[in-house]
Formats: structure tokens, C-alpha cells, sequence
């Protein structure tokens, strides 16, 4: 029987290299838009530098291999061109609609993107009406992972504890944030641990995986 003084009542999923297989498309995109600058950059390394980090701080990182500040128009470029891309190559993580579906536990899904970047991926992948009206960005906050503002922030606008969420994250950030919050946090090591992953997380290899830990 579930103890109910350690019962989930809502699921707090991130979206990218959570619920869709975005990050590597992104970081192509990174790779094609930054060598217009004389940046080097190969995907390989913008996923490994800019897994679960702010758009922010990815973008100081460019600078300083730039040498020099970007155009104003950087940014906006870059999120067309990753927009462009998304809607050609994106699919969901393995599992993530038939996992969304059989859930028995309310859920909501809180990331550092946008909002139209986090729909964008959504409705590519099919799984954008399972998440309607409980889609939290770290814009509307305006405080990124590893920061816990976002998650508390979910939490509270959905009238649950803390101590009552799970968090599925796939990144370092994304699960700092959600230990932070005070939230457990399962995190989804598709490919292999992360050396520096904290104690005290749940790991899963699959989606597939997920429903025991929220026992």
C-alpha cells in the first residue's frame, strides 16, 4: 500500500531531452548558425556545453569564443533557424506519448525554453494536448534551472507541495533545480549516467521505467 506521507500528487517534466529528442537538433542548429560568425563549434560540443543551460549563458559562451559582442539579431536568428529545424527532424523521446497516457498522476511539464519554442515541440511531437493549460516557462518567472524559482512556481500554481512533486529531468541543471526545490527528482540517463550526478536521484534509462518511482 502507498504511504501517503510520501505520495506524488503532480509530475514535473521537463520538455527538451525529457519529453522530445530536441537537444541534438538544437545543437546542429548551434553548430550551422555560430560558423556564419568564425565560430568552430561542432554539434557534438554545443550539446555537451549547453545541455539544460539558459539561453544566456550559451550565448556569453559564443561571445567569448567570438571575441567580441554579437548582433543584436543573434539571437532571433538562431531561434528561426532552430525553428525551421524542429518542425523538420523532431521527434518525441522514446515512450513519451504512450508514457503521458497511462499516467495515473496529474502532471506539468516546466522548462527553461519559451513558451512558443515549448508548444512548437509539443505539437511536432504530437503531445502538445496532453500539456495544455500546465505549461510553465522560465520566462514567465524569468529565472532559469539550476535555479528552483520555476519549479516552485509550477508547484504553486497548481496548489501542490514541494515535498509532494517528482521532477523527471534529463539535464545536470534540471535536476539541481529540482533538489533545490525540494521536490524528488528522477532523472532520465538515456545514454549512461552523469559523472556528477547528485545523491538522492532516481535514474531510469526509458520512459518506460518512470511509473514505479512514483510509487
Amino acid at each position: 500500500m502507498k504511504d501517503p506521507g510520501n505520495a506524488i500528487d503532480l509530475v514535473i517534466f521537463d520538455c527538451d531531452g525529457t519529453l522530445v529528442d530536441s537537444e541534438v537538433v538544437a545543437a546542429q542548429a548551434w553548430s550551422e548558425h555560430v560558423a556564419a560568425y568564425g565560430v568552430d563549434l561542432t554539434a557534438q560540443q554545443a550539446l555537451a556545453q549547453f545541455r539544460g543551460v539558459s539561453m544566456k549563458l550559451c550565448l556569453a559562451r559564443i561571445e567569448e569564443l567570438h571575441g567580441k559582442p554579437l548582433p543584436a539579431s543573434f539571437e532571433a536568428e538562431l531561434r528561426a533557424l532552430m525553428a525551421v529545424m524542429l518542425e523538420q527532424r523532431l521527434q518525441p523521446i522514446a515512450g513519451a506519448l504512450e508514457m503521458v497516457q497511462a499516467l495515473a498522476v496529474p502532471y506539468a511539464l516546466a522548462s527553461n525554453a519559451p513558451h512558443h519554442k515549448i508548444e512548437l515541440c509539443l505539437r511536432v511531437t504530437g503531445l502538445l494536448p496532453y500539456f495544455a493549460g500546465r505549461i510553465y516557462s522560465a520566462y514567465d518567472v524569468q529565472r532559469w534551472k539550476p535555479d528552483p524559482a520555476l519549479f516552485l512556481f509550477a508547484a504553486d500554481s497548481l496548489g501542490v507541495a514541494p515535498s509532494r512533486c517528482a521532477v523527471v529531468e534529463d539535464s545536470l541543471p534540471g535536476v539541481q533545480a529540482g533538489l533545490a526545490a525540494g521536490m524528488k527528482v528522477i532523472a532520465l540517463q538515456e545514454h549512461g549516467v552523469h559523472p556528477e550526478m547528485p545523491d538522492g536521484v532516481s535514474v531510469i534509462a526509458r520512459l518506460a521505467q518512470l511509473h514505479p518511482h512514483l510509487a
